[in-house]
């Protein structure tokens, strides 16, 4: 093969890669704007490397061949009008397009002018000659005479245009690929989406190299009458055939140039495999043969058979490794589908807040699909979904039943139009509407409505298809899951501060406790608090007011965890606080209660019993605010309530108290508790009550206070065996001494 052969195989390559893309483009999308000018700029580009391969291959020896036969291959040179309209739509129209539309169409008129002006002037003298009329009438004959030698004036002109018209209109095409060139440069600067911008970069980096080149080998030369060599003019046109065609399947398959799918791209890498192993079998096989007839000085039929079936054994494995290889570096790329999923679920592993969720399947659509706005609604209640964003108070869409009945039944992306007629406009169709919605992506999970994903348009106008809407289905159902992690991520972040609530609540319950018991000549104490699970607001206090007097305090605060126990915590200053100046008992209770109600505001409220017991006079004076009331059994057995004092504290403020008075004789023993006790409930569902605790005290009366209290709770417990749910239990035993 010689140097010649492989130009014109080269150009023969090129001009056919660029007419298949020039099908895959316009197959992609037949009404599409953009799809049609780019297969039509590349239809005209891939008629000037087969003209010329055919020039040189078939045409070049063949004598006498019409001019006009030849000067019709300037048809590709349409190829730089539309590379000029292809700017001004690509990615985007620009606002000038719209003004200039038509200017931009009038540009395909010179290029036609010239081709129509080569193709039917190229031979002014057979013009001129089937321009020769005769008349045998003088007038007509005249007359005949004067048209002719107008019309000869006319074609000597064109005739002479024609000494120049390379020059004039490689001026114009010229003018064309600077313009175009700058046009692209600016439409790249104005482009935000990534993705998009990278397939912009390549294209318009392999254009500018291809068209640059073939400007430098031909068309420069050509205004500047400057005199190439033909293997420098033959190298860069080649070199510029190849970067550009190139550049444009790499961003075809690489960056899913105008919205390539998938199956249009491997086509496109299966046809650049086979072209480089037929090519390069092609090229082996000419030269072996060429080889074998210097080696052996006449050619072999017979050895070039044999060279054939050999390199036939190896072209399917050599094959396989070049599809591979093309593969590998352009389908397993991140234009591809199954490895934005990937991606995607890698980058969502690790995303547990929904916000963040939301962010990353903006970004991802935005960016790998072209898509102009993504907004992102997550179920907040039932049939109310609120917009994913930075403010919590953001908009929420309301959704009517048949719509999500409708979108429950189809289970996978939709067009807007398709719902569009079953919706509320007040619901779901004003959020479609204000967002511009295209598509519409349904979260299900579990036959229920998780989220939905509101999609608009794509950028540079390109169209949803099959593919995407398969690959959105299949993201739905990874957002699915993530949702799911971030629920369970919440509830565990749920459980942990309640942990470290409840840590705290019981580190403030403990330093509540008293840390002994009080020591009176006729009083025996005993004392016993176990908090449930769930911390509640249960305490018991011995406040020392003299050394004869002593307060006691039992109370149960409204609530569970920290909260309750703060409320307990202000309570006992403020009962500590008021027992030590001295008022009367109607009077603190008065005073705390205005206290707790004034800084509660009603949310917090608390039963306690507070009294004061007198060790000389073996007297207790008490107050009751709404507190299970504390059963006092006499020596004899007989039991009685102490009632007297008035409502709960907290929540009625200006309540009045009245103060209740026992004495106590030896033997006598006093339980005050918390509701934790008497409610504790058996296996079915019946409470211990008053009246077992009231049997059990006389049971235990005649012991010390802290046998009395161990029985009675060790009672509780054997009565709520196997039941886990138990409340605070709290006990306080006062037991007169006996002489």
């Amino acid at each position: 093969m010689n140097i010649g052969q492989l130009i014109d195989l080269v150009y023969l390559a090129s001009g056919l890669s660029l007419f298949m893309l020039a099908g895959v483009i316009f197959r992609e999308n037949p009404a599409g704007r953009l799809n049609i000018i780019a297969s039509i700029m590349l239809f005209f580009a891939g008629i000037g490397p087969l003209a010329a391969s055919a020039y040189g291959s078939f045409l070049e020896g063949i004598p006498d061949i019409p001019t006009w036969l030849l000067n019709s291959f300037y048809v590709w040179e349409l190829f730089f009008p539309a590379l000029l309209y292809f700017s001004a739509i690509f990615p985007e129209p620009r606002p000038f397009y719209y003004r200039y539309k038509k200017l931009l169409q009038i540009a395909f008129l010179p290029t036609v002018f010239h081709l129509l002006m080569v193709v039917f002037m190229a031979e002014p003298e057979r013009v001129l000659s089937l321009l020769t009329f005769e008349s045998s009438f003088p007038i007509i004959g005249a007359i005949l005479s004067l048209v002719f030698e107008i019309l000869r004036m006319i074609t000597a002109f064109i005739g002479f245009l024609l000494l120049f018209h390379s020059r004039f209109f490689s001026i114009i095409n010229l003018a064309y690929v600077v313009l175009a060139l700058i046009i692209l440069y600016y439409g790249y600067k104005r482009i935000e989406n990534l993705r998009l911008k990278q397939q912009v970069r390549v294209v318009i980096y392999g254009i500018s190299i291809g068209v640059g080149l073939y400007t430098l080998a031909i068309i420069i030369p050509t205004i500047f009458a400057i005199n190439l060599t033909n293997p420098v003019r033959d190298a860069m046109v080649m070199l510029g055939l190849i970067v550009g065609p190139g550049s444009i399947s790499w961003a075809i398959v690489k960056y899913q140039f105008l919205d390539i799918g998938l199956i249009a791209r491997k086509s496109l890498v299966y046809s650049i495999s086979t072209a480089i192993v037929v090519g390069g079998y092609l090229i082996i096989v000419m030269q072996a043969g060429s080889i074998i007839q210097s080696l052996i000085g006449r050619e072999s039929q017979m050895m070039n058979v044999l060279v054939i079936i050999v390199m036939l054994l190896f072209f399917q494995p050599i094959y396989t490794q070049v599809d591979d290889f093309v593969k590998r570096i352009f389908i397993r790329s991140r234009g591809d589908f199954s490895q934005i999923l990937e991606s995607f679920s890698r980058e969502i592993s690790t995303v547990f807040q929904e916000e963040k969720l939301a962010a990353t399947v903006k970004d991802t659509l935005k960016r790998e699909m072209f898509i102009e706005n993504v907004e992102v609604c997550f179920r907040e209640t039932e049939r109310v979904y609120k917009l994913v964003s930075l403010d919590p108070t953001g908009p929420r869409v309301e959704m009517e039943e048949h719509t999500y009945n409708y979108l429950i039944s189809k289970q996978a992306p939709l067009f807007a139009d398709e719902i569009s007629s079953k919706m509320d406009e007040r619901c779901l169709g004003d959020a479609l509407k204000h967002h511009s919605t295209e598509v519409i992506v349904p979260l299900i999970r579990k036959d229920e409505l998780a989220g939905l994903l509101f999609l608009s348009s794509k950028v540079a106008g390109f169209r949803y298809g099959s593919e995407d809407l398969s690959f959105l289905k299949i993201l739905a159902n990874q957002i699915v899951v993530a949702l799911e992690s971030c629920e369970l991520y919440r509830e565990s972040l749920e459980k942990q501060r309640m942990e470290e609530e409840l840590a705290v609540a019981k580190q403030i319950q403990r330093g509540l406790l008293p840390g002994e018991l009080p020591l009176m000549r006729n009083f025996d104490f005993a004392a016993f608090i176990e908090p449930s699970r769930q911390v509640g607001g249960d305490y018991y206090d011995f406040i020392p007011i003299s050394s004869e007097r002593t307060g006691i305090v039992i109370a149960d605060a409204s609530g569970k965890g920290v909260p309750a126990a703060l409320f307990t915590a202000r309570m006992q200053v403020m009962i500590q606080s008021e027992a030590r100046f001295g008022k009367r008992l109607e009077e603190m209770m008065f005073s705390i209660n205005n206290f707790l109600s004034e800084s509660s505001s009603g949310e917090r409220f608390a039963t306690c019993f507070y009294g004061e017991i007198d060790d000389n006079e073996r007297r207790l004076f008490y107050c009751n605010a709404g507190h299970n009331y504390p059963i006092l059994v006499r020596k004899n057995g007989s039991a009685e309530s102490l009632k007297k004092g008035g409502l709960i504290l907290g929540a009625f403020p200006e309540e009045r108290y009245e103060t209740g008075e026992v004495l106590f004789e030896p033997g006598d023993v006093l339980v005050l508790y918390t509701d934790g006790l008497s409610e504790a409930m058996d296996d079915n569902n019946i409470e211990f009550g008053e009246q077992r605790l009231t049997e059990n005290i006389r049971k235990f009366r005649v012991h010390p206070a802290e046998v009395i209290s161990s029985m009675i709770v060790k009672s509780v417990k054997q009565f709520a065996a196997g039941i886990n749910d138990l409340d605070d239990m709290t006990l306080v035993v006062v037991r007169a001494k006996e002489t």
